[in-house]
C-alpha cells in the first residue's frame, strides 16, 4: 500500500514538473492572449469569477 501511495505522489510531482517545463518552453501555446485566472482575490478571501 506504501509503494502504491508513493508512486502516485511522485508521478503528480513529475506531471507538475512536466507542465511548469513545458509552459516556460512553449509560452505561444496561449496564442496572442495572455495566461488568465478567473480567481478574484480581496484581502480576506478567493473566489472564482465564471
Amino acid at each position: 500500500m506504501k509503494h502504491r501511495s508513493l508512486l502516485q505522489r511522485l508521478g503528480s510531482y513529475l506531471m507538475g514538473l512536466v507542465d511548469e517545463y513545458w509552459t516556460m518552453r512553449e509560452p505561444q501555446s496561449y496564442g496572442e492572449k495572455a495566461p488568465s485566472c478567473t480567481v478574484r482575490c480581496d484581502d480576506e478571501h478567493c473566489e472564482r469569477a465564471d
